[in-house]
C-alpha cells in the first residue's frame, strides 16, 4: 500500500460515528421537540377558551337566577356544554398525541422491515454525512449545507435537513465521543443552520 493511498484512507475514516434504533420513546421525544410552538399556541387558545366558557356558565347561572328561569332550558346554556365538550376532546387529543405518535411509528417499522428493531448507522465525514439503515441496507449520503436546523432532546440529536427530512441520532449512540465536541463539529460544518441546543444541564 502506498503512502498515498493510506492518506485517502485516512482522509474517509469517519470523525464521529453513530448507532441509532428508534423506538417509542425516542418517537416520543422527537414528536414533542417538533411540536413545541404547535402545542403551545393550542394550550394557550384552550385556556382562553376555557375561560370563555367557564364566563358564560356563571352569567347565565345569575340570568337564569334572576330572571327566575332554569338555566338548563337556555339555549346558551347548551352551547356552552358543547363548547367545553369540544375543548375537553381537544385537549385531550393534544395531551395524548406524542403516545399515540410513538406508538403509530413502532407499528410503522413493525409493517415496513417485520421485525421490532432497526438500526441505522450513521459516519460523519469531513465533507458528507452518510447514514445506513441497516434493516434495508439502504445507505442515504448528505452534504452539510443540505441541513437547516440542528436541534436536541434529552437523549437525541435532531437533524432536519431543507427538504423537510428529520433525522435522529441517539446520543448514547457515539462511542466515547463528546456530546460537546459533536455540537461545535456541527456548528462548523452547517454554519447556516439553525441551532436550537439544549442548555447545559
Amino acid at each position: 500500500m502506498t503512502e498515498e493511498t493510506q492518506m485517502e484512507e485516512n482522509e474517509r475514516k469517519p470523525i464521529f460515528t453513530n448507532i441509532f434504533s428508534p423506538n417509542e420513546e425516542t418517537a416520543r421525544q422527537l414528536f414533542l421537540k417538533l411540536t413545541f410552538v404547535r402545542r403551545l399556541v393550542i394550550f394557550s387558545i384552550g385556556a382562553v377558551m376555557l375561560g370563555m366558557i367557564v364566563y358564560w356558565f356563571v352569567y347565565l347561572l345569575r340570568w337564569a337566577e334572576e330572571a327566575n328561569v332554569p338555566a338548563y332550558s337556555q339555549r346558551l346554556f347548551w352551547i356552552s356544554i358543547a363548547a367545553f365538550a369540544v375543548w375537553a376532546y381537544l385537549i385531550v387529543r393534544e395531551i395524548l398525541a406524542p403516545r399515540t405518535f410513538a406508538k403509530r411509528e413502532t407499528r410503522r417499522i413493525r409493517e415496513t422491515y417485520r421485525r421490532d428493531r432497526i438500526e441505522v448507522h450513521a459516519a460523519f465525514y469531513d465533507d458528507t454525512v452518510e447514514f445506513h439503515n441497516m434493516a434495508s441496507n439502504a445507505v442515504t449520503q448528505f452534504d452539510y449545507p443540505a441541513f437547516g436546523l440542528l436541534t436536541e432532546t434529552k437523549d437525541l440529536f435532531v437533524i432536519r435537513t431543507r427538504q423537510k427530512q428529520l433525522i435522529a441520532l441517539s446520543k448514547l449512540g457515539f462511542d466515547g465521543t463528546d456530546i460537546a465536541g459533536f455540537r461545535a463539529f456541527m456548528e462548523e460544518k452547517c454554519p447556516d443552520a439553525k441551532r436550537k441546543w439544549r442548555k447545559a444541564e
